[in-house]
């Protein structure tokens, strides 16, 4: 396999990656997936319904596939992300305290939701709540540290399921954050056939992606990766001068239509003093989208 992917597709295997298993007594790791074939039980007959309702029998056991989350790899990953210590106790993420409460939220659901979505169709999946375990009390601690009250205090101000009723103009209820809460823990094998959609708001989602950006990238004005990156926004893109023609920073902002730009703390001190004024979108280090 290896000779003809080389000579008739050009393409080249990972040896770090690469290995043959044998998959009723060793475990193969693909696309962030353990899988098995059999549990080692005895073969089982059981009648199952398919997803057009009809019902078939099948082995349970023996050479059916076993497909698991590997929880300790995702601990891991969340632990070296700043959610949790290397035990799995959720710890609070003190870069993002200086986002606004409703941008923390959306990030935390965000995270949830697409591991959630990831691994719906996994075996263990009713284990894969401890990930949103951590993740809740993260946030829960995150906000917590922002506002400089407790963890308890956290759920009485945001309640049980830590949301938030943002209000537009003139105090009415424009619309609520919440953080995204899986109450279904049945696991789905033909979850990663679905996807779609219906009641997604396109136009909402496209607005945030405009002006909100992750704060794990790089200052877009130095590159700069390893010191604590901040975000500098405006809270208008019309209302960035008070003439006609934005001035200073403000300008850039203009030319990239966002509101939000990630920047390390240097930059940013140098922005509000000034320093930056003449800079242009060439002399950036990438253009944030």
């Amino acid at each position: 396999m290896k000779t003809f992917l080389h000579d008739h597709l050009k393409l080249t295997l990972s040896e770090e990656k690469t290995r043959i298993t044998h998959a009723q007594t060793e475990e193969a790791f693909f696309l962030g997936t353990i899988l098995t074939i059999g549990n080692g039980g005895e073969a089982k007959v059981v009648r199952q319904k398919t997803s057009k309702g009809k019902m078939i029998q099948r082995r349970s056991t023996g050479w059916a596939t076993i497909m698991k989350a590997p929880l300790d790899k995702v601990l891991k990953r969340l632990k070296e992300r700043g959610f949790c210590t290397g035990e799995g106790e959720p710890t609070a993420k003190g870069l993002w305290t200086v986002l606004n409460a409703d941008q923390i939220i959306q990030l935390y659901s965000s995270v949830n939701r697409g591991l959630q979505n990831y691994y719906r169709f996994v075996d263990n999946w009713k284990q894969c709540s401890r990930i949103q375990y951590i993740l809740k009390f993260s946030l829960a601690k995150t906000l917590a540290q922002k506002y400089k009250i407790s963890v308890p205090q956290v759920f009485q101000r945001f309640g049980k399921d830590l949301s938030l009723l943002i209000k537009g103009q003139g105090g009415k209820a424009d619309r609520q954050v919440s953080f995204y809460l899986n109450q279904d823990w049945t696991k789905s094998r033909l979850a990663f056939q679905g996807g779609n959609q219906h009641d997604l708001d396109v136009v909402r989602t496209l607005v945030r992606l405009r002006t909100r950006s992750k704060l794990g990238k790089p200052c877009c004005i130095c590159g700069e990766a390893q010191k604590q990156i901040e975000m500098h926004h405006i809270r208008h893109i019309r209302k960035l001068s008070n003439k006609r023609v934005a001035t200073g920073f403000n300008r850039l902002l203009r030319a990239m239509n966002r509101k939000q730009v990630p920047v390390c703390s240097d930059c940013h001190w140098k922005i509000h003093r000034g320093e930056y004024d003449g800079l242009k979108l060439s002399n950036l280090a990438y253009l944030p989208r």
